[in-house]
């Protein structure tokens, strides 16, 4: 193993998600929870609620200790490839042509979101909830810089479902980029507690995610709401959730409560 380019390739990779991490969370965060602090009501999803000094402290470790282990996992997948680990990942889009390049890297989106939403959804199981995914959950207002503050096993069982497509179907490298990139930058957005819609028809606004920190079990879908639509998970007008109430529907109501609408 040539330890000179594989130490580079793993200094590279933890940078660029420390970089995602600090340059759109720092963007949120000053534009809006420094220079408009003095008036949440007009821009926060909850306006009553921000997090303490050493909550906001713990959030950024957090969120940096583990893109620091993603950014370590990832450069080792990719310096692993150039030692030619087999995998469907290719270079060359005349390897399968245009057509197949782009509905390959849609299809990664719509799978690793999919896997995101089972998982997490998992996740929020009784025994799962209280031993890994409560930590996530201390965060009832999000900021930008809750986005991967959570317990590492966590954050790995997030990779893993993440990175488990790759090694199935063939996906450009370009395509496989765009989707981790798209995917941490929309988080961290999703979680900076901002009200904000999106011009993309596929991507829920923040309120979507954030309803999902005040109400705690309802809402796992990551970009996409279709899956909690699906699976009668999305939050529905008049029944009671919080965090005593597992299960993704709510308790109380009726069969024709109809959805929360998220525009």
């Amino acid at each position: 193993m040539e330890w000179g380019a594989y130490l580079l390739t793993l200094i590279g990779a933890v940078l660029g998600g420390l970089v995602i991490l600090y340059s759109v969370a720092g963007y949120y965060h000053v534009k809006y929870y420094i220079r408009r602090r003095e008036h949440p009501e007009a821009w926060k999803c909850q306006p009553r609620r921000f997090l303490r000094a050493e909550q906001q402290r713990q959030a950024m470790w957090l969120s940096t200790r583990n893109l620091t282990i993603g950014g370590l996992l990832s450069g080792t997948y990719i310096h692993a490839i150039s030692l030619g680990l087999p995998t469907p990942i290719y270079f060359d889009v005349s390897d399968h042509g245009w057509l197949y390049t782009i509905f390959s890297a849609l299809l990664l989106f719509v799978v690793t979101d999919g896997l995101a939403y089972y998982a997490h959804r998992a996740l929020h199981y009784k025994p799962l909830f209280k031993r890994i995914h409560h930590v996530h959950h201390r965060f009832v207002a999000t900021t930008p810089w809750v986005a991967v503050a959570m317990h590492p096993v966590e954050f790995l069982i997030f990779q893993a479902v993440t990175f488990a497509p790759l090694f199935i179907f063939p996906v450009h490298y370009l395509g496989a980029i765009a989707v981790l990139v798209y995917a941490l930058a929309f988080n961290i957005i999703d979680h900076s507690g901002v009200r904000l819609s999106s011009r993309w028809p596929w991507q829920g606004p923040t309120t979507y995610h954030d309803d999902h920190h005040a109400h705690f079990h309802c809402n796992f879908g990551q970009h996409l709401m279709l899956w909690d639509r699906l699976h009668g998970t999305l939050r529905r007008v008049g029944r009671r959730y919080g965090a005593d109430v597992y299960g993704g529907r709510g308790s109380g109501g009726s069969s024709g409560d109809e959805f929360v609408r998220y525009e």
